[in-house]
């Protein structure tokens, strides 16, 4: 319940006959603080907060699908933020302050056509000029 969303409070409420199994002569309200500090101690609990951030994780992940469709909606709509975002995680727009990749072009000038000498003869010379795409 923590890693979908639920505060500490309901979840005592919800848990509250499991949390404090032997306290059913109690009354509801004594019980319900026992709840609650057992789900704090809990949460003080590293291995605990790890499972939950696991689970967490999960179900952010699995709606990953309705993620994208909401986005793809507002950007229909006209949303520029939302394009540009659908745009970027589909790799058809690049930010500003990233780099497209350089392209580089190597020129070789003089060098002899094929003919009368054989290939160990002849001599290559040339120099490699970089291009930057703007």
């Amino acid at each position: 319940m923590y890693g979908m969303g639920f505060p500490r409070a309901r979840i005592a409420r919800i848990m509250v006959d499991l949390l404090v199994p032997n306290g059913v002569d109690r009354p509801l309200e004594q019980r319900l603080s026992q709840a609650r500090g057992k789900l704090k101690r809990w949460e003080m609990n590293q291995p605990f907060r790890d499972l939950v951030y696991r689970h967490a994780v999960v179900e952010l992940d699995m709606s990953t699908p309705a993620i994208l469709k909401g986005i793809g909606r507002k950007a229909r709509r006209g949303r520029v933020d939302a394009a540009r975002l659908a745009l970027e995680l589909t790799g058809r727009h690049a930010p500003k302050g990233e780099q497209a990749p350089t392209t580089v072009q190597v020129v070789f000038a003089g060098i002899p056509r094929p003919g009368g000498t054989s290939p160990s003869e002849d001599v290559v010379e040339g120099e490699a000029v970089e291009v930057e795409e703007a």
